[in-house]
């Protein structure tokens, strides 16, 4: 019996997710459990394993497909089934399945039958010459007939020699910068132009081209093209690129900068290290420690605790502290909620747990809303002072600089230095003024400068 499979549902968020490979191909013996096909949401990156076994009969939609969840993307049975009734296509035509990327099915003879879109990233057009193949895109060809441009005079740049648009744009341009009449003479006499001419604007006119065949050694040779990577950008990278816009064009972002004596801060982290075992604790770092002080000190200030959501200022009650994590598809913020309720040891314990998660791309994509302020670590880089981006609908943010020596005056007016670490608030200024953002750095220098007291005392 045939049985559809569909886009699962990552969280109550997620709309779509796109396919990033296949692992079994159509005709392929599959098996319970077996990996079919890897996804990815605009937060992390997920493997579907097979929940049957059976043979892959059909796939509805290629690699890097966008594809609607709870949406039928393949189908596994007993070969010589049927199964257009699964297709999420079936009545569509050929067109209709073209826009939602392309079909493959299983035709008769076991020949694969594919539809695709015809664009730039189309299979090449392999057209004979009197040399060989030309290996050009669709629309480098038709760049090329719009401009009269002859495809075997063309150099090409692509991925084994293929001409791609580029190249025509390239050749166009070129010959926009000469004369009619050196053009003519350049084609009938097989001269090469030099980089620049003589010519109003630099146009290239028939003198030089005389010039360029009778002095070589004064000809400017045309610079060897380098060679490139063109990476897709993955949903994940587009849906940060677009919220770090839409933060710093939306919003009226300011930053201020301060410094806390972090003496106190690298003894108690140094104690905790030496002890870790014995008190049977985690591996509690300086920014567990700096976070741990910011949920503490943050419900005192309730203006910073605050989410703008469609014109109205939502005030939160608790902390859910977002915690801003560098994973190898770009920057992930899990939340740890009611984070002013835990100990430092629940908190450090937590954090770690959600940033192991969001590195593995297993983390549920509910994990990732929700939070009423962030912090994030640039300190960790040896960075003394940045400019968070906001994290709407947020209206603070905490970055966490480096811990480097400042100098400071003792009780007896006497210099010295001790280690101090940067802290860099970023408020919506439309929503959180300068004063009250600026008393609530105060009082968080404040708790870590005491940070055990902050511990032990501070609810």
């Amino acid at each position: 019996m045939a049985i559809p499979i569909s886009m699962p549902r990552q969280g109550q968020s997620v709309e779509t997710c796109v396919i990033t490979e296949w692992l079994k191909k159509i005709g392929d013996k599959v098996s319970k459990g077996d990996v079919l096909f890897s996804y990815e949401t605009d937060k992390a990156s997920f493997e579907f394993e097979s929940p049957v076994s059976g043979t892959l009969l059909a796939t509805f939609f290629e690699k890097g497909a966008d594809v609607p969840v709870l949406t039928n993307v393949a189908v596994i049975g007993e070969s010589g089934e049927t199964y257009d009734q699964f297709s999420p296509t079936a009545s569509s035509s050929i067109s209709s399945a073209s826009q939602a990327g392309s079909v493959t099915q299983a035709g008769a003879g076991g020949n694969t039958v594919t539809l695709e879109t015809m664009d730039a990233s189309s299979p090449v057009l392999e057209l004979p010459a009197s040399d060989g193949v030309i290996k050009i895109s669709p629309r480098a060809r038709k760049r090329a007939e719009e401009k009269g441009i002859a495809i075997a005079s063309v150099a090409g740049s692509g991925p084994g020699g293929r001409i791609i648009e580029r190249d025509i744009h390239a050749v166009s341009t070129r010959a926009a910068l000469m004369t009619k009449t050196a053009q003519a003479k350049s084609a009938s006499e097989n001269l090469a132009a030099p980089m620049t001419g003589t010519g109003i604007g630099g146009r290239v006119r028939s003198e030089d081209l005389t010039a360029a065949t009778t002095a070589p050694a004064q000809r400017q040779a045309l610079p060897q093209q380098d060679e490139y990577t063109d990476i897709a950008i993955t949903k994940i990278r587009a849906l940060i690129a677009q919220r770090m816009m839409q933060s710093l064009s939306q919003s009226a972002q300011l930053t201020m900068t301060s410094f806390a004596n972090a003496s106190g801060l690298v003894a108690l982290r140094k104690k905790l290290k030496e002890q870790r075992d014995t008190l049977g604790i985690e591996n509690i770092t300086i920014n567990d420690l700096v976070a741990f002080s910011l949920c503490r000190v943050l419900p005192q200030f309730p203006d910073l605790n605050t989410l703008y959501i469609d014109g109205v200022l939502r005030r939160y009650k608790h902390v859910h502290l977002a915690v801003a994590v560098d994973t190898p598809r770009g920057l992930m913020v899990p939340v740890v909620r009611f984070a002013d309720s835990l100990s430092i040891n629940e908190m450090a314990r937590q954090v770690k747990s959600l940033a192991q998660q969001c590195n593995d791309g297993s983390i549920n994509p509910d994990y990732l809303t929700g939070g009423t302020i962030t912090i994030s670590n640039l300190g960790v880089y040896g960075i003394e002072s940045f400019t968070p981006v906001l994290n709407p609908p947020q209206v603070a943010l905490l970055g966490v600089n480096t811990i480097a020596p400042r100098p400071i005056q003792n009780e007896e007016g006497q210099y010295g230095f001790a280690p101090h670490i940067g802290l860099s608030l970023t408020i919506d200024h439309r929503y959180v003024d300068g004063a009250p953002a600026a008393r609530f750095l105060q009082a968080l220098c404040k708790a870590i400068e005491n940070i055990e007291i902050t511990i032990a005392c501070l609810k």
